[in-house]
């Protein structure tokens, strides 16, 4: 259960549906290897051309910036638009804020049977061109999902799920630990309920 952190568990003195804490980690390695390897680069290109030509090193040092923000833009985006943390009953994706006990317990119980995207790819795969148009055509009656944070579409290398609130919005969560997410919402929304008794 990578991604997960303090999973609280139910306590008598809790607030309902604010004992369950999950905050998913993003991947840093990408960025650490490129800065790593940009700033090896700058100190090599140091060593070779400072003192006489340190006009020619800071040039390089601005275009070494501009290629580390550009090797980290997709990275940066994930950190803005699709941070997912659960705390004090809400789930925050990104900037986008909803309560835990507006999710339906219906839709988190789909969305554990929900494919994963290599899945529906291999499904896409094995129907025919006809099948392929009817779905097609009927996917165009219905409305898509909502992307929760913001953004165009599920950044790469990432998973989704689609849940669905109370007064029947479809919203798409992307997530890098799906089963983590799912298990984090099913219990919010459990303990947001209150004992049983």
């Amino acid at each position: 259960m990578e991604g997960a952190e303090g999973q609280g568990a139910y306590t008598a003195d809790a607030p309902l549906g604010r004992a369950v804490t999950y905050r998913e980690k993003l991947p840093t390695r990408w960025a650490l290897v490129t800065s790593v390897v940009l700033t090896a680069w700058v100190v090599y290109q140091g060593s070779i051309l400072l003192p006489e030509d340190s006009t020619v090193w800071l040039v390089l040092l601005g275009f070494s910036a501009f290629l580390a923000l550009v090797f980290n833009a997709v990275p940066i985006s994930k950190r803005i638009y699709q941070r997912i943390r659960i705390q004090d009953g809400l789930l925050t994706v990104g900037r986008e804020t909803v309560a835990v006990e507006a999710l339906t317990t219906e839709s988190l119980r789909e969305a554990r049977e929900q494919p994963t995207d290599a899945e529906f790819a291999a499904i896409l795969a094995s129907r025919s061109r006809a099948e392929l148009a009817e779905a097609q055509r009927k996917s165009r009656a219905i409305r898509p999902p909502r992307i929760m944070g913001g953004g165009w579409a599920v950044p790469m290398g990432m998973d989704q799920i689609v849940v669905e609130t109370d007064q029947g919005e479809s919203l798409l969560i992307a997530t890098h630990d799906r089963e983590a997410l799912l298990d984090a919402l099913t219990r919010a929304r459990r303990d947001s309920q209150g004992p049983r008794g």
